[in-house]
Formats: C-alpha cells, structure tokens, sequence
C-alpha cells in the first residue's frame, strides 16, 4: 500500500509538470493538418511513458518522429519538447541532488561532482545533470570533449544550430575564433543568447579585436550588470590595448577575485552557463 501510494504521487508530480507544457498543443479540431496531428500522438504518447517513469522510451518517440518529420515548423516543435522532457527530474531526490551540485560548482568541485552522479544514477537522460556533468568536467581540464562525451547532448540541437556546450570548452581552437556567435540587432538577455554574447565576448579579446570586444562588453554590462566577470574583461581589454597600468590592472584583479570570492548562490546559478565563471583571473 505505501509503495502505491509513494508511486501514485510520482506519477502525480510527473504529470503536474506537463498538464501546461501539453495543453497549450493538445488536440485541436478536424482541420489539423496530419503532421500537426502526427507530433501530437507523439507527445502524448511521450508524456504517458514519462509518467511511468520511461523517460528513455518517451525521448525515443519524439526522435523517432523527428526521423521522418519534414516541416520545419514541426520539427521546431518536436525539438523543444523533447528538450522539455529531457530536463524533467523523474524524482524529487534526482533534483535535489542536482541542486547542490550546482551549488558546490565554485566552491566545491569533487562533492559538486558526486553529488551530479548521484542525479545521473537516479535520472540518466536529465538534460540540466548532463549539462553539470560537461560544466565539471570542462571547468576541470580545459580541453575539448571526446566524441563519446559529446553525443548525449548532439540530439538536442537542431541542424545548424551552435552546440554551446561543446563550444564553451573549445576555446582555444581555431574554430572558436573564426566565429561570429551573435548579431547586435538578436541579443537579449535570455539564457542561449546570453552565453553566447560571453563566448563573442571573449571570441573578439582572443583574435585582438577590441573595438567588437568594447561593443559586446557595453551590451553585457546594461543587460546584466551583476556578472562578475565584467571586471576582469574590463581590465583584460583595456591591459592588452595598453591602455592600463599595472597597478590598476592588479587592483581590477584584486577586485574581481573578491567578487568570486563572496559570490552568492543566485548569481552564480544565474550564470551558470558561463562554463568559466569565476576561474578566468586564476
């Protein structure tokens, strides 16, 4: 009886979460078009396997319905819900576990580490642990992802979109710097745009084109005042076009390991996409 119940009320939660993401899509009228009505059989048969806890299986419908999708705006559609039931936790123990993962990011990486594990051996396909597990483990060796690494999160960017994650530990390619990752007239602050601003950000420090870098740095600094990272790529373009002293450079660096230093947990989960918050002035 108890195990009922405690399985009713997952099923329960699971279900609360995407009582609103389908019925803004649920079935409509006779007049739908057969695709629109293909990609809603294959949510709704998605979210029943999600509430039976058949996350992998429910990602697995929308795939293989993107395998013969040919509209665009379908496919569009396809995409973002399956990234929904991606970043779903199946339990509220997968979430907590994440949660302080994300919280020991700075401070703690090994216990932030085992504490993502933890979520990852209770919930697999989660799509925010899976992204924890590339931020660790890019903040730790600087380098590219192998293949093998790379492949959970391939499925969840459409054709032709830039795959942040792997670019974020990619930095020091030639490919990173051949890069235009955002147009003025497209940037707001939102999360994916917001990384990659950061990533044209230090895109134009790297190949020493200051005047771009100044322009993405003003655009930064109004819409997200509270980045930390502000202070050091103020100093950083200003040193490197000699346009600062020494002194000064080593106050702005003073400066921004304080910042770092008493960071609080909001800001930090804020700009949690910035795969190098708080590591640049090292």
């Amino acid at each position: 009886m108890i195990f009922k119940t405690i399985k009713f009320k997952k099923t329960a939660a699971i279900a609360a979460v995407f009582y609103f993401l389908y019925s803004v899509s649920a079935f409509g009228s006779a007049t739908r078009i057969s695709a629109e009505n293909s990609l809603e059989i294959a949510k709704k048969k998605a979210i029943n396997l999600l509430m039976q806890s058949q996350k992998k299986q429910a990602l697995a419908v929308l795939t293989e319905y993107l395998s013969t999708a040919s509209s665009k705006s379908m496919i569009k559609n396809a995409y973002a819900f399956r990234l929904k039931i991606a970043k779903t936790f199946l339990t509220k123990e997968a979430q907590e576990f994440y949660e302080m993962s994300l919280n020991l990011t700075i401070d703690n990486p090994k216990a932030s580490r085992k504490s993502n594990e933890e979520c990852l051996s209770k919930d697999p396909e989660n799509f925010e642990c899976l992204i924890q597990k590339a931020r660790l483990l890019c903040r730790e060796r600087k380098s590219p992802f192998k293949p093998d690494e790379l492949e959970p999160f391939v499925k969840y960017f459409e054709p032709g979109d830039t795959n942040w994650i792997k670019v974020s530990c990619e930095k020091s390619t030639t490919e990173f710097r051949a890069n235009n990752f955002f147009k003025k007239d497209a940037f707001k602050a939102s999360e994916n745009k917001l990384v990659f601003a950061i990533l044209e950000l230090e895109r134009s420090v790297f190949v020493k084109n200051f005047s771009r870098a100044r322009e993405v740095l003003s655009m930064l600094e109004s819409e997200n005042p509270d980045w930390p990272e502000l202070v050091f790529f103020k100093n950083k373009i200003n040193a490197e076009s000699t346009e600062n002293n020494s002194a000064s450079a080593i106050d702005n660096l003073n400066q921004y390991k304080n910042k770092c230093k008493n960071l609080s947990k909001s800001v930090a989960r804020k700009y949690k996409n910035d795969f190098d918050l708080c590591l640049r002035g090292i």
